[in-house]
């Protein structure tokens, strides 16, 4: 039997960094408990990645491990100080300060992801019919593991704005769906990130594809989607030119964002300052061994990457709880 440390800590988040770092840590002797908002620990994998890639049952399983090696989930529970609201926050049942966090714990790990949308910020976006694209997969999927009644209202002729890995997500739930998908993207599909996951869904499925187009309006006819204005966009280097000589429509009822993800510190930049933690450019900034400037708390996962691969948060998470239990071994 592992000999306890006496030490607690906490992990806020419990995606693949923190589900990483809880094992590493609770194997060692620690006390450990995850705090995550959603009703589930999983995190993306769970709520965002579908079943044909990432088997739930292979999830729970883990966490069930988890559970008997002792490890404590707080679910439901979101840990704010000073930060807007995010996807996924209409299921929380508390919010506790990350100051009373950092009373009760010997140190602190902030897995909290990238759990907000970016959105192109044009004209029209408030309207019904527009989704984020984290918004639209999150909600699928929470009716998928019965936590909310219907999926969202999407119309039949949507269209997608992005090529990324969400976009594939997005695109491939519409097509089992028979919804008409048109897809715009900035750049040439080839250039995605994504693209042989692309190919597969075009060899499959009648998706319509705009490459180098850029969305310039939604349009709106009675408070809802009624088309999508657009332009060409030429290539000059690293800078997009949008070519607004010649501008283009076409009719949808449904418009999804799928332009990437933001991270999403629990704390804002004033707090964040006042508790000895940087954020530049919406990241928490660590050193090499995923310490903030704040002794007590490290971070690591999306929230310190940017938006990442599984592995690369599951990487993150493992030398962040390594550093942990350096930190707290030299103290004790």
């Amino acid at each position: 039997m592992t000999e306890k440390t006496g030490f607690k800590i906490a992990i806020l988040g419990a995606g693949p960094a923190g589900l990483q770092a809880a094992q590493y840590l609770v194997e060692r002797g620690y006390e450990v408990h995850v705090y995550d908002r959603l009703p589930e620990p999983g995190g993306m994998m769970m709520f965002a990645i579908p079943s044909r890639r990432i088997p739930k049952d292979r999830i729970r399983g883990r966490v069930r491990e988890l559970e008997r090696k002792g490890v404590q989930f707080i679910l439901k529970t979101k840990i704010q100080d000073g930060y807007s609201k995010i996807e996924g926050d209409d299921l929380v049942e508390n919010i506790v300060s990350i100051r009373e966090i950092i009373s009760k714990y010997d140190s602190i790990l902030i897995c909290t992801g990238a759990w907000k949308s970016r959105m192109l910020n044009i004209e029209g976006e408030n309207s019904v019919g527009v989704y984020p694209a984290l918004e639209y997969i999150l909600n699928i999927r929470l009716k998928e593991l019965g936590y909310v009644d219907r999926e969202p209202d999407v119309g039949n002729r949507v269209v997608v704005i992005g090529a990324g890995r969400t976009a594939v997500d997005v695109v491939e739930e519409l097509c089992l769906r028979n919804r008409e998908v048109i897809l715009i993207y900035r750049r040439k599909i080839s250039e995605s990130r994504a693209y042989r996951e692309f190919l597969k869904l075009l060899n499959k499925y009648n998706i319509k594809v705009l490459e180098e187009r850029q969305p310039l309006k939604i349009l709106v006819n009675r408070g809802r989607v009624s088309g999508l204005e657009f332009c060409k966009v030429k290539r000059e280097g690293d800078k997009f030119i949008l070519d607004t000589s010649n501008i283009e429509t076409i009719e949808c009822d449904t418009v999804i964002e799928a332009i990437g993800e933001i991270p999403t510190p629990p704390i804002n930049e004033n707090i964040a300052k006042e508790l000895g933690i940087e954020i530049r450019d919406g990241r928490i900034v660590v050193d090499s061994e995923y310490r903030t400037g704040n002794e007590k708390i490290f971070a690591a996962g999306d929230v310190v990457l940017g938006p990442s691969s599984i592995g690369q948060a599951v990487g993150s998470g493992l030398k962040a709880a390594q550093s942990i239990d350096k930190y707290l071994r030299a103290k004790r």
